[in-house]
């Protein structure tokens, strides 16, 4: 599996305490590595996530420096694959694909969201890999489903994202769309995979027979935008871009706070927090009674918005929040990603944690989601260094001799680096 969505579902199996084999190519961590000649490291000054970006292929390294393996320092895959076991395996050598089908016998589950034809080329369709194990559970999370027109189409979660028909919903009035910060198609389609895998595995339990999950990101990603759905049957129209304002609520949006680029996000739920917020402001301009109806609300928000703003603009994000919400409003800091990571509410959830790696070095990674009180997750194992558990799956779990591992590793059906 690669990027986001599907490495994100074997990582929550492999927290929970599953036994997650991750089959790499050698050139598979190639996002890392330095192609043509190109340095792998950013120019000076330059800030991840500003365009335009450089001319340069890395990662996100600690401390900014690939070091003499990038391949294992990679912040983002780092994060991703831990609690998992590597085996780098050349599928597209014979030797290779019976080593896999070994372990495909062995094996409870087969998970990959690469596009459907990828693995049947191997020789891996599902009817293939039933006949080598009859209870398999196999999990395809392509872009697009293994069925349907679209099925071979590559994809990232950008082009989800705008398949979906959320992105033509994210903008400001009169502008275009606006894509998310992040690949939100992965997440959601990670979290569905999830729990769709847990419902074949008891479904294979129950009928004692191999299960093909047809599981698409695309659609994972239309399902949480129902009432756009909903709107098209409804209206036959297309939902108007209203950039933070709510169709629901008013006022709602982002406003600014005392300090460089701080801001709070506040919504005002009912007419009980609008009597609150007006309170606590103490602008005439938000005291006039016809603004008690949300209608009116909806029809003077810049107004409102102004007036807000002048109060939030003397505090600070994090004293704007606590006040809002002590009054009974909605309301929250926008947190940068190095504040998020120091927040106290987080840290007390344990939510976030160090994971020590031996080419990384001790770094600070999202923990597990979910608090469970009988069965906690507090193993977290670095990442897997590329190839780091070849010799263990091959000898100890497959029974393959000394002998032969060797002379696996000679042909380079397995390898612990991304050059021979």
């Amino acid at each position: 599996s690669i990027a986001w969505a599907g490495p994100l579902v074997g990582r929550f199996f492999a927290d929970l305490g599953a036994d997650v084999v991750r089959v790499e190519h050698r050139g598979s961590r190639g996002a890392s590595l330095t192609p043509g000649g190109l340095p792998l490291r950013a120019p000076e000054g330059w800030r991840w996530g500003e365009l335009p970006a450089p001319t340069f292929r890395g990662g996100i390294f600690p401390d900014a420096d690939p070091g003499e393996r990038p391949w294992n320092r990679n912040g983002p895959f780092n994060k991703f694959q831990r609690n998992k076991r590597s085996l780098c395996l050349d599928l597209k050598h014979e030797r290779g694909r019976e080593v896999f089908r070994k372990l495909l016998a062995e094996a409870d589950v087969l998970l990959d969201n690469y596009r459907p034809r990828a693995l049947d080329r191997l020789g891996f369709d599902f009817e293939a890999v039933k006949a080598i194990n009859p209870r398999i559970v196999r999990l395809s999370m392509s872009g697009y489903g293994s069925t349907g027109p679209y099925r071979d189409r590559g994809s990232w979660g950008p082009i989800l994202e705008a398949h979906s028909g959320l992105a033509a919903t994210t903008g400001y009035v009169g502008g275009g769309p606006i894509k998310q910060g992040a690949a939100f198609p992965d997440g959601i389609g990670g979290l569905t995979g999830t729990f769709a895998l847990l419902d074949a595995l008891r479904e294979r339990d129950r009928t004692g027979e191999a299960v093909y999950v047809n599981l698409s990101q695309l659609e994972s990603y239309v399902s949480i935008g129902g009432e756009f759905v909903i709107a098209a049957s409804a209206t036959g129209e297309p939902p108007a871009r209203r950039g933070n304002r709510s169709a629901a609520f008013a006022p709602q949006g982002v406003y600014p706070c005392r300090g460089e680029d701080a801001w709070v996000a506040i919504t005002v739920q009912s007419d009980a927090a609008w009597d609150a917020l007006v309170g606590l402001v103490g602008s005439a301009a938000l005291a006039d009674s016809d603004l008690r109806s949300r209608s009116e609300r909806h029809d003077q928000h810049d107004a409102i918005d102004a007036a807000i703003a002048v109060w939030t603009s003397a505090r600070d994000a994090q004293e704007a929040a606590a006040l809002l919400q002590e009054a009974g409003i909605a309301a929250g800091p926008v947190l940068s990603n190095l504040e998020m990571v120091a927040d106290p509410h987080l840290r007390a959830r344990g939510m976030i944690v160090p994971i020590d790696h031996p080419d990384a070095g001790r770094r600070e990674f999202p923990g597990f989601p979910i608090r469970l009180s009988e069965t906690p997750v507090e193993r977290f194992a670095g990442a897997p260094m590329l190839g780091q558990h070849n010799e263990a799956v091959l000898r100890d779990l497959l029974g393959y001799s000394g002998d032969e591992y060797t002379a696996l590793l000679a042909e380079g059906v397995i390898a612990d680096s991304p050059t021979p």
